[in-house]
């Protein structure tokens, strides 16, 4: 039996650059990091005294005898290209919910391929781990999504990653003092807005006219820029509220299916109760949202503001891992 734990991630600034419809052409930049929140899958060899060859259990349970009857798109296009050979039961069991803004797709696909290499003897830098899970979600799966979560999701803690040329994209580390990474985690506010979505079905809107957005997206690069000079360099916290302001603006006009209504209503509520600023997570929509807090606000802020489901959350420096093997 294996067991897979994988981080999910909080993107800052930048998203909408690890596109490689756009970095390829223009290069892309992002700084994310991971949280103490895990999608977790328990994966074993079946063994052969049943009627099915494959058990799969998530939101809801799958048993079939062959590949291509499995619903599961990235459970059935892994097995067919790791291991279409076994048997298998695969289990998964998530923190946060699918499709909210958390890179969740992004994690299950790092930790199965994770789970069904070591299956067959395949050993995996998570450079490559990264790789490969982009290479399912984008080429054979052929989502709507970027670069920057499975690698986010493979390396684990506080990245800058920029995008383009030979290599298709490098990541930096971003090393944080324990006073520096607490002060993070008090000033940051996730909750979550309860509006399920589909991350490619909002993003189709952003890949349209992308050469149009130019300006928009050069924008994100810089506060990508912008934000790690914060972060390395010792500079006022409360700055980071102020570009996730810009960034949500940014995003509404990136793409008009990323801000709805109903997020914005939680964006005016939360000036109510004292963020300095915020953004919604992922491709948007609905999902998970962050706001930024001043230093000892934060108690009053969720009490005031008293709207969708707060998620305490810290920085986790683990990238994808095993936790049984």
């Amino acid at each position: 039996m294996i067991i897979t734990k994988t981080p999910f991630r909080i993107s800052l600034f930048g998203g909408g650059t690890d596109y490689p419809a756009w970095y390829r052409y223009h290069g892309g930049e992002v700084i994310s990091f991971t949280i103490d929140k895990y999608c977790y899958l328990t994966t074993r060899l079946l063994p052969p005294f049943f009627d099915h060859k494959y058990r799969i259990a998530y939101s809801k349970v799958e048993t079939t005898k062959n590949i291509d009857e499995i619903q599961h798109p990235v459970v059935r296009e892994g097995i067919r290209k790791y291991c279409p050979d076994l048997g298998l039961e695969i289990h998964h069991d998530g923190d946060l919910p699918a499709r909210s803004g958390v890179g969740s797709s992004s994690a299950f696909a790092v930790g199965l391929i994770s789970a069904l290499s070591f299956l067959k003897n395949l050993e995996l830098s998570k450079a490559e781990l990264a790789n490969q899970a982009i290479e399912l979600e984008q080429n054979i799966l052929k989502e709507n999504v970027g670069s920057q979560d499975q690698i986010a999701c493979a390396l684990g803690g506080m990245n800058y990653i920029k995008f383009g040329g030979e290599r298709e994209w490098i990541s930096e580390k971003l090393e944080l003092t324990d006073t520096l990474k607490n002060e993070l985690e008090r000033r940051l506010v996730l909750v979550y807005s309860g509006i399920h979505r589909s991350s490619s079905d909002v993003q189709v809107n952003l890949l349209v006219d992308l050469s149009k957005k130019s300006k928009i997206m050069n924008r994100t690069i810089e506060l990508a820029r912008e934000c790690s000079q914060v972060l390395q360099n010792g500079k006022d916290l409360d700055l980071i509220g102020d570009m996730l302001d810009e960034s949500w603006d940014l995003k509404k006009a990136m793409n008009s299916h990323a801000v709805t209504s109903d997020l914005e209503i939680l964006k005016q509520r939360s000036k109510s109760a004292g963020a300095i600023g915020g953004k919604v997570l992922g491709a948007g929509g609905g999902g998970f949202c962050i706001f930024w807090v001043k230093d000892g606000d934060r108690e009053k802020f969720i009490k005031e503001f008293n709207l969708g489901t707060y998620v305490p959350v810290k920085i986790s420096e683990e990238g994808s891992t095993f936790v049984l093997k």
